[in-house]
């Protein structure tokens, strides 16, 4: 019980931060849409966590303030400030509760009370709604615990209890001679470094010696051009000077040669060293797959009970190991597709005995590896399928299609129960019925480089299948060419990489194509479906990944296929939280910057994109690149500015700081200034002021991209002539090019 509550309030303890920090700013200002659907989210999943664990009174707190949101996301009731402070009092309520305190039934009914005023409050004339436009949900980074009995609040854990992990006794000491080992090679390294610096010394001497012969030689050279005798002195000074630089450059040649080899070893030894750390590691953190399932049982039963149904699920008899933290991130998305079969598939008992069906709904989860890297999860009921009538109206009302459309194929009608917002249940429930649940599922499945698919038979039941991998640890890629830019897309999404002849292109009026095993597969180029400018010279060949499978492939033509690699990806950062078609980004061994593509996006992107594809010839007088320099003092965002302008066309230079800023653009010539605010030495505001100040610099256009939101920031970088101002979070990639591209 105290493992479980332990999960419950590592999750908790996350939520309620973020609530906490959404609600302070609403009491200035009325939420914008995207704060608004923060919040929900956060509710929601806190909701379903409460429940997991038996915690009734949070729960029902939970979707009071719930329904509240969801009311005025869909613009039934406008936002009012008076409801800061319900939404303050259940705020308050849970964070006691988090904190272990034995609260009475009094305190509930004044925090459901203060959250029921909000709920009849009037909805004036002048108001209006705030409504959130739906997003893909965000990723569930803690998941919640298991289904665990009923506790009292006063049975709860005060504080907080990490997880542990068993360690075996051998793999203890192999991490121990791995950090030995890792010492002797940093000491190597440090060796290394000392014979580098001697050989630059021996280097320099060279260098400074031949300077000071530079006039010998001079005059040596003039003496023969004029057919003179030359100076003996002069001669035999320069004869020694060249037998001491042969035997320094001998010297120079062999300590070369001794550290070639030296770093090919260290090179060789720490990579070794890396993947048998890496190995162990991994075993470490491999779970039986059981130990998140067989809680499962228990949960399915209670919730079962609530909605007058009854079910039972079934597990697999399976040793299957997976990294725990992908086990962990799994939860939550299982536990919102067990809701959502039991609240729309298992039917009630008088109807599956109308239908001739057992009373008994039945769930059941089945488990296989299917190649050396990845793993299947699939979920089956027997329930009454998906609604596809329902499916199809729910979506022509919500926009995803136009009204009248065409009943569509199950391939292209299912996989819309993804979308937020889509449901086929006519009654919202405390389980399920907003159309979020599905929508958070298919996020975390993308965010952890699987995916998920359903199928469903009308009367019969629905099966959803959950491709993932098993291991964390690595992040295979391929990477390609684009122009001068390099992109990676994660390898499990690439269903082949090929090079066809360009006579295997067809073009057709609906748009190109290439013939492929029988199958003829549209063809879209990178460049196109990111927006960017082709690379303007003819291919020799068509360089193409398939992207999907089966019929629904598609052939991404690309520059140059580059080869694969495992990488270690790294996560986009608050600055830039949700970017179309970006998953995140790697430093490649060379140290350069390189995105890694979302293949989900990436592949809609595709299915959007239209219009024939054709080879442009490079135009005999190209336009001059436009030069841009970016300032940042993060590494990050500095990093990521650089690549998202160098792959829409623009020459970029960066600089740490507005001082090294400063004195870079009074030396070179720029067309845009992009810089950062906060930053050491000179910040943002003050770089801009002194551009005003120079009359060469004075109509340098500046873009100020800062994590500054108030008004007060925005007013004072107008002030000072900034010509535009974008707020870092949640910075989507078309407002930056779309403000550089106007000023440009």
């Amino acid at each position: 019980m105290q493992r479980l509550m332990a999960s419950f309030q590592e999750e908790a303890a996350e939520r309620l931060a973020i609530l906490e920090s959404e609600l302070l700013r609403w009491q200035a200002d009325a939420p914008e849409p995207d704060s608004l659907e923060a919040v929900f989210r956060e509710v929601h999943s806190l909701k379903g966590a409460t429940r997991a664990v038996g915690l009734h009174e949070p729960e029902q707190i939970c979707h009071a303030w719930e329904a509240v949101l969801q009311e005025i996301r869909q613009g039934k009731r406008a936002f009012l400030p008076a409801m800061v402070t319900g939404f303050q009092a259940a705020l308050q309520f849970l964070k006691r509760c988090h904190a272990g305190e034995a609260l009475s039934a009094g305190q509930f009914r004044q925090a459901m009370d203060l959250l029921a005023q909000t709920t009849v409050a009037p909805h004036p004339a002048s108001a209006s709604p705030i409504v959130a436009t739906p997003t893909v949900a965000a990723v569930e980074t803690t998941p919640p615990a298991p289904h665990a009995p009923a506790a009292t609040l006063a049975e709860r854990p005060a504080t907080w209890r990490g997880q542990t992990l068993r360690v075996r006794a051998e793999q203890g000491e192999q991490l121990a001679y791995y950090g030995e080992a890792l010492r002797q090679h940093r000491m190597t390294a440090h060796n290394l470094h000392r014979r580098s610096h001697g050989l630059q010394a021996d280097f320099q001497r060279l260098w400074q010696r031949r300077l000071r012969h530079e006039g010998l030689l001079s005059r040596l050279r003039s003496q023969l051009a004029q057919g003179q005798m030359p100076e003996q002195e002069a001669l035999r000074s320069l004869l020694e000077w060249q037998d001491w630089s042969l035997d320094l450059l001998a010297t120079m040649q062999v300590e070369s040669h001794g550290l070639r080899q030296a770093c090919q070893a260290l090179d060789r030894d720490m990579g070794s060293l890396s993947e048998a750390y890496t190995r162990t590691v991994d075993e470490l953190l491999l779970l039986p797959c059981r130990s998140m399932l067989d809680e499962l049982p228990a949960m399915v039963g209670e919730l079962a009970a609530q909605t007058g149904k009854q079910a039972e699920l079934l597990l697999p008899q399976t040793g299957l190991q997976v990294d725990k933290r992908i086990l962990d991130a799994l939860r939550t998305p299982l536990m919102h597709l067990l809701r959502n079969a039991l609240d729309h598939g298992i039917e009630p008992p008088a109807v599956r005995a109308a239908n001739g069906k057992p009373a008994l709904g039945r769930l059941q989860i089945l488990l296989h590896q299917t190649s050396a890297s990845h793993f299947s999860l699939t979920l089956t009921d027997d329930g009454g399928g998906i609604d596809r009538h329902k499916l199809q109206q729910k979506a022509e009302e919500t926009g995803l299609l136009a009204a009248g459309s065409p009943a569509l194929p199950d391939a292209q009608l299912l996989p819309l129960v993804f979308e937020s917002g889509i449901t086929t249940s006519s009654l919202l429930t405390t389980l399920s019925g907003r159309g979020e649940g599905l929508a958070i599922v298919r996020e975390a499945m993308e965010q952890l480089g699987g995916s998920i698919s359903v199928d469903s038979t009308p009367g019969q039941g629905c099966r959803f299948t959950l491709q993932l991998p098993l291991s964390r640890s690595t992040f295979r890629v391929m990477l390609v060419r684009l122009g001068e830019q390099r992109f990676a897309i994660p390898a499990h999404a690439v269903g082949r990489a090929l090079r066809l002849p360009l006579t295997a292109l067809h073009r057709q009026e609906s748009g190109d194509s290439v013939m492929l095993d029988g199958l003829s597969l549209p063809l879209r180029p990178l460049a196109q479906v990111l927006a960017l400018a082709p690379s303007g010279s003819e291919p020799v060949m068509l360089n193409l990944l398939l992207l999907g499978s089966g019929e629904q492939q598609i052939a991404l033509l690309v520059d140059e296929l580059l080869g694969d690699q495992e990488i270690t990806l790294k996560p986009l950062g608050r600055q830039l939280r949700r970017v179309r078609n970006l998953l995140g980004a790697t430093v490649l061994g060379d140290g350069s910057l390189v995105p890694v593509l979302h293949p989900q996006d990436l592949y809609r992107s595709c299915l959007q994109a239209h219009g024939p594809w054709q080879a442009r010839p490079r135009e005999e007088q190209p336009r001059r690149q436009a030069r841009i320099l970016v300032v940042d003092d993060s590494f990050t965002s500095r990093g990521l500015l650089r690549a998202l302008l160098e792959t829409a066309g623009y020459a970029v230079q960066t600089a740490n700081d507005g001082l090294e800023a400063w004195n870079t653009l009074r030396q070179h010539p720029f067309d845009l200034l992009v810089s950062d605010i906060e930053m050491p030495r000179m910040d943002g505001f003050t770089l801009t002021a002194r551009l005003r100040a120079d009359p060469n610099l004075a109509k340098l256009p500046v873009v100020l991209v800062t994590a500054l939101h108030t008004a007060e920031d925005k007013a004072r970088g107008l002030e000072v002539g900034a010509n535009a101002y974008l707020v870092k979070g949640g910075l989507e990639t078309d407002t930056v090019l779309a403000a550089v591209n106007r000023l440009l």
